[in-house]
């Protein structure tokens, strides 16, 4: 089954769940939602452009894009995910599939985007591979990633909260790097690899405004899967623990009139799919 088989379960099982799926688009996903302008600016997506929304949830991404007069076909791995894209965007097709094998001829589409949706995927580097070979020669390829704890507050937070208080033994099924292409050098490598070119990377800051400072990890708990799978599997004592550190330093770090706002980042990325000596214009350093 591959290299992240538990891995590759844990994804499917745990995004198939439509309580899980539920609660992503009500607590995590309007951080993912500030991505989507910037995302859809570097792929230099135009009205008329044939789109694939690679990873494309409940359909946020592709409901912008038929706003622009695009043709918008959907994939992704979660019924219960595109059970609520079909209802919110009944204008776009949508397609249950496999990233790593798309059910799509070469060079179907003007322009491939993928918004925080790579990172769920067990082989990344097949995933790129066809993404490129969908996409027609000269055609564009944008995606975005959550940074880790080293620049993103949200992920430095959650993280240190649970290996400080979390029982050691309790961990998520081994993957591939979740932030790996916020790395400006190890995107460039494995864009480059899939054939890609002119490959540019931008930060851009999104994040989630809650009026309890607890609701981040209600964000964490109820709103992923690997870490709400480290959460749940928590003593209770652990996870009263995670919880109270967790809230204690969004209450301190991040009030903002009368409410908490809590920052997180992300790395948004684009490429051409001419085969050509890559061209980084990014100047972006890590």
């Amino acid at each position: 089954m591959g290299e992240f088989a538990a891995f590759a379960e844990a994804e499917r099982s745990g995004w198939a769940d439509p309580e899980r799926a539920s609660g992503y688009v009500d607590l995590f996903a309007a951080a993912a939602d500030g991505l989507i302008e910037p995302l859809l600016h570097a792929a230099g997506v135009k009205p008329g452009l044939r789109v694939l929304d690679l990873c494309c949830g409940q359909g946020n991404v592709a409901e912008v894009l038929v706003t622009r007069d695009c043709q918008v076909t959907g994939l992704d791995f979660s019924p219960a995910m595109l059970r609520l894209a079909r209802h919110r965007v009944p204008a776009a097709e949508f397609i249950e599939g496999d990233a790593q094998d798309l059910p799509f001829r070469e060079s179907e589409f003007d322009i491939v985007v993928s918004n925080v949706g790579i990172c769920h995927v067990p082989d990344q580097h097949r995933a790129l591979a066809e993404a490129k070979r969908v996409l027609r020669p000269g055609g564009r390829f944008g995606m975005s990633v959550w940074c880790g704890p080293g620049r993103s507050p949200s992920y430095e937070l959650v993280y240190r909260a649970i290996k400080t208080h979390g029982a050691p033994s309790i961990a998520a099924p081994p993957g591939p790097d979740f932030h790996q292409f916020s790395n400006r050098s190890i995107a460039n490598e494995l864009l480059s690899k899939a054939g890609f070119s002119e490959i540019e990377l931008t930060i851009v800051e999104s994040g989630w405004t809650v009026d309890e400072p607890d609701a981040v990890f209600e964000i964490f708990a109820r709103g992923t899967v690997r870490a709400a799978m480290i959460l749940a599997r928590q003593p209770p004592e652990n996870k009263i623990a995670i919880r109270a550190a967790l809230t204690k330093e969004v209450r301190e770090r991040f009030s903002h009139q009368g409410r908490w706002r809590v920052p997180t980042f992300a790395a948004v990325l684009s490429a051409s799919s001419i085969e050509r000596g890559m061209s980084d214009r990014s100047g972006l350093q890590e």
